[in-house]
């Protein structure tokens, strides 16, 4: 179907830069880490309302709403989905220092616009991805322009990499999914669905699955004073020694890994990577008896069709033959899916950017396609999805920043990638 020409000149020309930018520095300038993200969700709906779309609340679970805006058709066509997540790939907070040894001050993260960008913590991941989107749908609603589908812009919960182990069980650990796995398990299915996540405004509809996993070596939690090495080998009575030769076979099995299961996907290669992430080991109030117990905390990113059973088993074969004695613990399981009858909304994008920017939409290099995003619960759904979102950059240990072009630059491919998939009849 040919885009209409006139019908995209209305619904561009009511694109507001300036709104656009004043929309994304106020997302960004409301904190939202992981399982935090009411105050920025109230905000959305307020906007949704305001701009005359219907505006609904999901309400994940306490205190943790999906924001979801709708411009509805006219009936009898074909419907497309938004998606990006509110929470931010840091919280903003000293707990941050768990993972970064210095940050900047917390003043620095609040939303800001700084010449022809706007800074923030979030901005990038992804709070840029979402005003753009609320932008196009508000853009769709002012033209005037009648569409015969339904536009569902849905602002997410819990996407960033935060999983719930050990005493980490409360909700700011719930994330990689949460809140799509909600919002399409409770009504808000669309025809096709369009990931804003970050991918340069290139392309992609396949993406990785994960396997988190627990690996625990045990030891002999008694006095280590008094002893003989020769007689009492550490290797045998110090969980924390037992776990360096574990460690040693993970890696040995992860280089092999990586290099097994490379997936050749339509828009090129998915690189699958193993990481240990984590380890935590003995009493640093007591560091005079052997550690009884130490844990490995390990991630698998792995391509479609390699199942978690498979990664299991892959890692007991490995530790075998280390003859490390281990539990393997396995607490994230989520496949990797490639899109299927995407097409229609792949030629749709490139159709959108050829009218756009006179130019192919690239698709999504390897390194960045190779990562687990809301695309997959779509896809693994029945929901023909693909990525593209603006990105911008990390200018601090946590800081970010975009540039507005880039954000209007994808308010613009939404926006017709709407008017064209919702003037389409069933």
């Amino acid at each position: 179907m040919a885009l209409d020409a006139q019908a995209a000149k209305q619904v561009l020309a009511a694109i507001n830069r300036d709104e656009l930018a004043q929309l994304a520095c106020a997302l960004t300038d409301i904190p939202s880490p992981t399982g935090q993200e009411k105050a920025v969700a109230d905000h959305i709906l307020a906007w949704f309302r305001a701009n005359g779309l219907k505006a609904i609340a999901q309400e994940v679970e306490i205190g943790r709403p999906n924001a979801v805006g709708v411009l509805k058709g006219t009936g009898g066509g074909l419907s497309l989905g938004f998606n990006g997540h509110t929470d931010t790939s840091y919280t903003g907070t000293v707990e941050d220092l768990r993972m970064i040894a210095e940050v900047e001050p917390e003043s620095e993260l609040r939303g800001v616009i700084v010449g022809d960008k706007v800074r923030g913590l979030g901005i990038s991941n992804m709070k840029g991805g979402l005003a753009a989107f609320m932008m196009a749908g508000a853009a769709l609603k002012r033209s005037g322009v009648s569409l015969k589908g339904d536009v569902v812009m849905a602002a997410v919960v819990g996407e960033i990499s935060r999983t719930p182990v050990g005493p980490w069980q409360s909700k700011e650990y719930r994330g990689e999914g949460t809140g799509t796995r909600h919002l399409l398990t409770h009504g808000m299915h669309t025809d096709y669905a369009v990931c804003a996540d970050g991918s340069d405004l290139n392309m992609v509809w396949t993406q990785t699955g994960v396997v988190q996993a627990k690996i625990t070596t045990y030891g002999k939690p008694e006095a280590a004073w008094g002893t003989n090495r020769s007689k009492v080998p550490m290797e045998k009575v110090n969980a924390i020694v037992r776990m360096t030769k574990a460690i040693e076979a993970l890696e040995r099995w992860g280089a092999q890994f990586e290099e097994k299961y490379v997936y050749q996907s339509p828009t090129g290669p998915l690189f699958p990577k193993v990481n240990i992430g984590a380890i935590e080991g003995g009493a640093p109030y007591r560091p005079n008896y052997f550690p009884g117990v130490c844990s490995v905390y390990v991630d698998v990113r792995m391509p479609p069709q390699v199942r978690p059973v498979t990664i299991q088993h892959e890692m007991q074969q490995a530790l075998a033959v280390s003859g490390v004695e281990c539990d393997i613990e396995l607490y994230k399981s989520l496949l990797g899916h490639e899109g299927k009858n995407v097409e229609p909304l792949v030629a749709s994008a490139r159709e959108v950017h050829q009218h756009l920017f006179q130019k192919d939409i690239q698709v999504e290099s390897p390194d960045r396609a190779s990562i687990w995003t809301d695309t997959n619960i779509y896809n693994e759904m029945g929901i023909p999805a693909i990525k593209i979102g603006p990105r911008g950059r990390r200018i601090g240990p946590r800081n970010e920043e975009i540039e507005i072009d880039v954000m209007v630059r994808a308010a613009q491919i939404y926006a017709l990638m709407a008017l064209d998939i919702c003037s389409r009849s069933r």
